[in-house]
């Protein structure tokens, strides 16, 4: 009990200190300026060498990513401290956890108190854990935890996991449901920085509820992740002209494309909509500091400056997408290119038709991890689960598709 007072404490003590360090006059802001100005730079050995230049990047002694932080409201330490709970209780080593999904972060279509509620619910919060080790979580965490898995042969999880993420639903931690998946920090880096499988990076892309974050390397390289979601947004929107919240709803539909669920009603129809609307102010903080890097190098115009949805024009002429194109991730880049053969990038930047091969190259991508890791969850979760967990997903798509 002294434990947990303890913590408490400390947490809420942290909270008031970055509270301090936001606008004193209106704690209703969203925006914390004090997250590091993105720059190309910063991640040059990537974009050159992909995840060979790990060892050559250097990150930003003063360097801050605040806009990757949910911003606090009333309610949110106690919630807070409540996942923050459910992380710790595990005895294997975590260098970040993320939570994500409606359980932790509002989606219209669900019940205002099922997301971070402080009551147990059949609402099931989602997180994903990046762990130095995924053979020695797995090592401890059978001991600990053996109910959570559906195998108990550890070379048998080692060979599930491989480079993906090992997913573990239905599972009860401190009197709430729990789904969590382990994946290893290379692979988490690798997918930041290369877009080899876009499934870890994909769900960065929208907002989450960083509730561990000991390895800065992660939100380090999901900035570059942010800005290289709003390139290719930006290039896919076929309007010159288009507000903040059409900006949004194009990045969130990136992580779906050739998603089999969404083609076999494993997904809600309307889930894009759904994200956005209910989180429109955290894709505003997530955001800012890539939209004024776009702002600033005149990739973006501001035609409205309005507050709270502004309108933007793009200003893609051919110079301007050969510097964007030029710095995307690696995997993804070589994977662009061959559409063109011996085209030079000048050539690309013209073309009519990147918009259709970039859809192409992530819908491909996509679409070969998302079968992976359904092929996968079903041997984490067992036949049971995984029909459980099938059969709520096509429940949400009924229930979806009968509010059209």
């Amino acid at each position: 009990m002294l434990t947990r007072c303890y913590l408490r404490h400390q947490y809420k003590l942290r909270i008031s200190i970055r509270w301090l360090n936001t606008s004193s006059s209106d704690k209703s802001i969203t925006f914390v300026p004090s997250s590091t100005p993105y720059s190309d730079k910063y991640y040059q050995p990537v974009i050159t060498e992909g995840s060979l230049g790990f060892s050559k990047l250097i990150i930003p002694k003063d360097f801050r990513a605040n806009n990757q932080e949910l911003t606090p409201d009333d309610t949110f330490q106690d919630k807070q401290l409540e996942l923050q709970e459910i992380v710790n209780s595990f005895n294997s080593p975590i260098d970040v956890s993320i939570g994500y999904g409606s359980g932790i972060l509002p989606q219209d279509g669900y019940d205002k108190t099922s997301s971070m509620t402080t009551t147990p619910t059949n609402q099931q919060l989602d997180f994903i854990h990046i762990v130095p080790n995924t053979q020695e979580f797995h090592k401890q965490n059978l001991v600990q935890n053996p109910k959570h898995y559906s195998f108990k042969h550890l070379s048998f999880i080692n060979f599930i996991q491989g480079t993906g993420i090992y997913f573990n639903p239905f599972v009860l931690i401190n009197n709430t449901l729990v789904k969590y998946g382990i994946i290893s920090t290379k692979s988490a880096l690798l997918d930041l920085c290369e877009w080899n499988s876009l499934y870890f990076a994909g769900r960065l892309q929208k907002p989450v509820n960083i509730i561990k974050d000991e390895d800065l390397r992660i939100k380090f390289l999901n900035q570059y992740n942010l800005k290289n979601a709003m390139t290719i947004s930006i290039i896919l929107l076929q309007q010159p002209q288009f507000t903040e919240l059409e900006l949004y709803q194009q990045i969130t539909k990136l992580s779906y494309l050739g998603d089999f669920r969404m083609k076999i009603g494993g997904e809600n129809p309307n889930k894009v909509k759904n994200i956005v609307n209910k989180q429109f102010t955290h894709f505003k903080k997530l955001y800012e500091p890539i939209l004024q890097f776009f702002i600033h190098n005149n990739y973006l115009i501001i035609l409205d400056n309005d507050p709270i949805n502004r309108t933007f024009k793009k200003n893609l002429n051919t110079n301007n997408k050969i510097k964007l194109i030029s710095t995307l991730p690696l995997q993804f880049r070589k994977q662009l290119y061959q559409q063109y053969y011996d085209k030079s990038i000048k050539d690309i930047a013209k073309d009519k038709q990147l918009a259709k091969h970039i859809t192409k190259v992530i819908s491909r991508t996509i679409q070969i991890s998302s079968i992976k890791q359904a092929i996968r969850g079903v041997f984490t979760a067992g036949i049971v689960k995984s029909v459980k967990y099938a059969w709520a997903k096509q429940v949400k798509f009924w229930q979806a598709k009968a509010k059209v």
